[in-house]
Formats: structure tokens, C-alpha cells, sequence
């Protein structure tokens, strides 16, 4: 297993802001991230676990951030009409939605274009376009803090909007997926969405994805737009003037940058709206925790 002491973590997120890990740990299999997170207990060092990066902000971390890029891997098999696929934790997301696109499955194929890993994308119950990942899944295989691995069905675990119960009670390792062929081509309303996001999201600039999650049934980016945030800038950190909620980097943005933008964006709202914003985005330090020393 690969451990890095002071490792650079912008250059593990989507916005390219980070300050510096005190290990980064790259596990290659079940065993070797049994080791990091049983050294994380025993030495009371608090555990970050990273996905694809799309939706996380570092400053510093005095701790091992966990990356699961070597865990990866995906099996595909026909069964009784359906699709199923069974992908490790660090498999892109994309190679999932990419087969959705070229056998014509329903659904999933919206979440073309998310930076992220299976796992990641799993832990926040990443959604677009009237889909979340929640819908697919059919099973997780996951490890718990104690390193016992534990199968269970997707039906018995409680997802919602952008929540999961990972990574508070454990480490997703895999996920089995269950798709079906649509009867109809998926391709043109793929094209639909993809041309979409390329009108209305800054997808060729550093970002962190969508910033606050939506206070239902109001969207975060209307009344970040109607409170004057588009386009407002802090330093290399703005808002896109693309998109209301999509914070961008256009240099050399800093986590206190982001954090007096969120701090201004959220009460601009609540003072116009009394709407309290909620962040999709995690900065992640030192402080807080998810579980045990999770953060």
C-alpha cells in the first residue's frame, strides 16, 4: 500500500483546492484498508475517505485521507431481462454511465458527467436530472469500522436526498447495480442534457459541482441569482456566471476564500428569503467528525 507523508490535495479535487495531508493512503485491496483504518483507531488519527473529489474543499488535514482509486473494478452480467453490474468502490462513475449510453439503459445515464467513483457517489446519493444513484442499486458490500464486511440490500439502508448512511458506518467496497434496456433510445435525451450543461454549467472550469443542495421546492441557484451572487467573486473563488451555485476556481483559490463566499451566499438568503442554505459541497479540515473520527 502505497502512504504519502504531505501530500498536495488540490490536486485531488474537481476546483483544485486543497491544502496539504499529513498520509495520503492509496489501499489496493479489503486488507490494506483494514491496516489504515485499524492504525487510524489505535493512533486516534482522524480518516478522511475521498471519492472522485467532486464535491469536496481541503484545507488542511491533519490526518490520512483514503483514497480507493486503486480499488477498482467492474463486472457485467444479463440476467432475466435485466443488467446487472457490480462495481468496486473506486471504479469512476463514468464507466458505469458510459455502458448505460452504449447498451441503452434507462436511467442512470443522466449521471453522465459526474467526476466521481461508485463509492462516492454512493455516500452522497449523487443525483441529476430527475434520477439519484439510490434508484439502481440493488446491493452494497461494505466494511464497518470494526472491519467486519457486511452484504446488505440497498432497500434496508436509508438514503434521501443527498444523504447516505456512509461513510458514518463504514467503507463502501463495492455496489451491484440493477439497469434495464429502455425501449426507446436513450441517445437523443442524453444529447438534450449533455448540451444543457454545457449552456448552463462552467463544466470546462475548475468547480466543485453544486454548492448548496436545493431548500425544496425552491432551488439554491434562483436564490442565489436573485440575492446578487452570480458572478461574485472573493479572491480566485466565485460563483460561476454560468450557474448561481457553482462555485469556480480561476487561479489559485484558498478553502478561507470559499468559506467567507458560502458564509455571505448563505446569509444574503436567509436575510432576503429566511431560507437557511445547506451545503452540498464538504469542506474538509480538522474540525467536525461523521462516526468515529470520521470526517
Amino acid at each position: 500500500m502505497e502512504l504519502v507523508q504531505g501530500f498536495d490535495l488540490s490536486r485531488l479535487t474537481s476546483i483544485r483546492i486543497g491544502g496539504r495531508a499529513r498520509y495520503l493512503a492509496l489501499p489496493e485491496s479489503l486488507e490494506d484498508l483494514y491496516r489504515v483504518t485499524l492504525i487510524s483507531r489505535e493512533k486516534d488519527i482522524p480518516l478522511f475517505l475521498l471519492g472522485g473529489g467532486s464535491n469536496t474543499i481541503f484545507g488542511d488535514v491533519n490526518g490520512v485521507v483514503v483514497s480507493l482509486s486503486k480499488i477498482r473494478g467492474i463486472k457485467v452480467w444479463e440476467e432475466k431481462g435485466h443488467i446487472f453490474v457490480e462495481a468496486l468502490a473506486g471504479t469512476p462513475l463514468k464507466e458505469i454511465t458510459s455502458l448505460a449510453l452504449r447498451e441503452n439503459l434507462e436511467g442512470i445515464y443522466r449521471l453522465l458527467g459526474f467526476p466521481a467513483t461508485v463509492g462516492g457517489a454512493v455516500a452522497m446519493n449523487a443525483g441529476a436530472f430527475g434520477v439519484e444513484i439510490k434508484d439502481f442499486l440493488q446491493e452494497i458490500t461494505y466494511m464497518d469500522w470494526f472491519g467486519e464486511v457486511h452484504k446488505i440490500s440497498a432497500r434496508e439502508l436509508d438514503f434521501s436526498y443527498r444523504k447516505s448512511p456512509f461513510p458514518k458506518e463504514g467503507v463502501v467496497i463495492s455496489c451491484l447495480f440493477k439497469l434495464r434496456r429502455s425501449s426507446s433510445p436513450v441517445a437523443e435525451d442524453y444529447g438534450r442534457i449533455r448540451d444543457l450543461r454545457k449552456r448552463t454549467q462552467p463544466i470546462n472550469l475548475p468547480t466543485s459541482g453544486s454548492t448548496f443542495k436545493n431548500p425544496l421546492p425552491k432551488r439554491a441557484g434562483e436564490l442565489l441569482e436573485k440575492v446578487g451572487m452570480k458572478g461574485f467573486r472573493l479572491g480566485d473563488v466565485a460563483f460561476s456566471e454560468k450557474h448561481s451555485n457553482f462555485l469556480v476556481n480561476s487561479g489559485r483559490g484558498t478553502i478561507e476564500e470559499v468559506r467567507k463566499l458560502l458564509e455571505e451566499a448563505k446569509r444574503r438568503v436567509y436575510e432576503e428569503f429566511g431560507i437557511k442554505l445547506e451545503e452540498e459541497v464538504r469542506l474538509v479540515e480538522d474540525s467536525g467528525s461523521d462516526g468515529w473520527k470520521v470526517l
